[in-house]
């Protein structure tokens, strides 16, 4: 077993991320509750450790259900079970600080110690120099579309754990289900605890590409404002935006992607931006 999931597996860092899951009310596994398992806790909890040392871990069929976003279309949330949490959680555990390590810090979704007011004064700070001109970006279906080759790829030259890759690819692999013999698996579950963390580790090749070229920037998951100081300038970086995404196997959604100057009109995570201040008379 390699060290990182060894590390997962310890008594140490599962009781850990059973603190996490304490108001969490998903039943146990298939046939036994949250409170049913909780009779013979240590058993459970004990099993469990067994399962990912040994290699032996399979999780439970994800249940997938619909909720309607405010445009009034449909998402599909994923639905695991606390022993399946239970297992993610620990690793994301020992994942968060190789993420840590790696992520661009303009990259602020699903990171402890980053909140959306930092964001915000990460936006004055280029908005104050000068930086009027956006480009307004929410990549299309980005959590539906990550395709499964590539976001693989990535990891096994990141992590060298193969144990634990395989666990991390079967979480991805029945959360989506392979539709014909020639597709490629695209998508991590909304809903899952480790699909952030693959959020942000598959993003961060974009932010770095948007750094090679000199765009200031933040983002926060999918939704993302590039800085610049002309509306030629903007345009410019949409272009840019569009060849790193592209490259990632990824596309803009055309209604929610713009270039705009700053102004109050303009909602980021729930905030309004600040307009261009005017210029004093003399």
């Amino acid at each position: 077993m390699g060290n990182l999931l060894k590390k997962a597996a310890s008594p140490a860092v599962l009781n850990l991320a059973w603190k996490k899951l304490k108001n969490d009310k998903a039943i146990w596994e298939h046939g036994i509750s949250r409170k049913e398992m909780e009779k013979d806790f240590v058993f459970h909890i004990t099993r469990l450790a067994e399962e990912l040392a040994s290699g032996s871990y399979r999780p439970a069929q994800i249940r997938m259900f619909p909720v309607l976003k405010g445009d009034g279309k449909k998402r599909v949330i994923s639905a695991l079970t606390l022993r399946d949490k239970l297992a993610q959680r620990a690793v994301l555990f020992v994942l968060n600080p190789i993420g840590e390590a790696m992520f661009h810090h303009d990259s602020y979704g699903y990171r402890a110690g980053h909140s959306i007011d930092m964001v915000m004064a990460r936006v004055r700070e280029h908005l104050n120099c000068g930086w009027y001109w956006l480009v307004d970006g929410d990549i299309k279906s980005f959590f539906d579309n990550i395709p499964h080759r590539s976001l693989k790829k990535k990891l096994k030259k990141t992590l060298s754990d193969r144990e634990l890759l395989k666990l991390i690819f079967q979480w991805l692999d029945i959360g989506a289900p392979r539709t014909g013999i020639l597709t490629q698996r695209r998508g991590i579950p909304q809903g899952a605890v480790i699909s952030p963390f693959l959020c942000n580790f598959y993003l961060t090749e974009f932010d770095r590409h948007l750094s090679a070229h000199n765009l200031p920037f933040v983002r926060f998951a999918d939704d993302f404002l590039v800085f610049t100081p002309s509306k030629k300038d903007a345009h410019a970086a949409l272009a840019c935006v569009e060849v790193g995404l592209t490259k990632l196997g990824l596309q803009l959604h055309p209604e929610k992607t713009r270039v705009v100057p700053s102004n109050p009109n303009v909602i980021f995570l729930g905030r309004k931006l600040p307009g261009k201040p005017r210029k004093r008379s003399g």
